[in-house]
């Protein structure tokens, strides 16, 4: 039978470090009847110039705006049966496409999901955050209510009818794999693998969380709030972490006030170390160097959710006041 044909989909801005490894292994793949779609945010670390040189091997185009508007100004634009979803800093092995795409079994499974891994020869910090998101996904079930855009094919009649929200910022995939979710089967295949680089630094990491934090806040909350308690992707655990962290400032701040309050405020602190702990043993697997490691990532991850999230919800604060005066 012939294989169904798929547009391999890449948004990016400023991905000079890794776009070049993505390409390169999506040329690889072992199927046949596929394209390459590249949308470039208007780059200016030199990715726009790596991509260029590829020539008629990819689709390549520029255009202003975050990845929701890229993709629906896509989707106008691709006529194949399927559309897979590919981040800039994945690489692929050649059977990936092939693996996927058997997840498209049947006609009531409208996106398929595939597993995100950690390369071998990143830093620590690359490695470790990789072990994070293994862990998250290794929790999977068969059939899921919402994914990340990173490693997935979906109908491309599907997609086209849906659109992603181009009012967020974040969320927006798990915003799309929601609606999806009402109208058939989100599955999971977790032999699709792909190799995912982290950020590489400790500045980047912690702005792309104080980031995703803000922008929660400001778009995602409303949408968003019937997932308080967690699922497979975002534990509840996850969830807690920038709440106890504000709970213990606050706490200590109004202990100038009353002093009881500096006791109290010892309790959100000790849950939250608890839950830190606990992670970090359960990951770092008794390696004791990677235990503190741990530590110090989910420090530095609820110390950027904490201000992130806490930032939008002022903002928020403030923009309902002006508009109520």
């Amino acid at each position: 039978m012939k294989e169904p044909s798929v547009t391999i989909l890449v948004t990016l801005k400023n991905a000079s470090s890794t776009i070049k490894m993505c390409i390169d292994s999506l040329l690889d793949l072992d199927y046949k009847n596929y394209e390459i779609f590249v949308v470039d945010a208007y780059s200016t670390d030199g990715s726009y110039e790596i991509l260029r040189k590829y020539g008629n091997k990819i689709k390549l185009y520029r255009l202003k705006g975050w990845a929701p508007v890229a993709y629906n100004w896509a989707l106008k634009r691709i006529h194949t049966k399927y559309v897979a979803l590919i981040d800039s800093d994945n690489v692929v092995p050649r059977d990936w496409l092939k693996k996927i795409m058997k997840g498209s079994d049947s006609p009531d499974v409208l996106e398929v999901v595939g597993f995100c891994s950690s390369p071998k020869k990143v830093s620590t910090l690359q490695y470790l955050l990789g072990k994070e998101l293994e862990d998250r996904y290794k929790h999977f079930k068969k059939y899921l209510s919402r994914a990340p855009t990173m490693n997935v094919v979906i109908r491309t009649d599907i997609a086209k009818k849906l659109k992603f929200d181009e009012s967020l910022r974040v969320g927006y995939d798990s915003d799309f794999s929601l609606r999806l979710s009402k109208l058939g089967k989100i599955k999971y295949i977790p032999s699709a693998k792909v190799l995912h680089y982290h950020r590489s630094s400790w500045f980047g990491f912690f702005k792309q969380q104080y980031i995703t934090a803000l922008f929660t806040a400001l778009f995602s909350f409303q949408k968003f709030k019937s997932r308080a308690k967690g699922d497979e992707i975002s534990k509840f655990s996850m969830i807690l972490q920038p709440f106890l962290a504000h709970c213990f400032v606050l706490l200590l701040i109004f202990s100038i006030f009353e002093k009881m309050l500096f006791s109290l405020s010892v309790i959100p602190l000790i849950f939250l170390m608890m839950i830190w702990l606990y992670d970090s043993i359960r990951l770092s697997e008794k390696n004791i160097k990677y235990m503190f490691w741990y530590l110090a990532i989910f420090f530095v991850r609820t110390f950027a959710w904490s201000i992130g999230f806490g930032y939008g919800v002022l903002r928020l604060i403030f923009l309902q006041i002006r508009n109520y005066i």
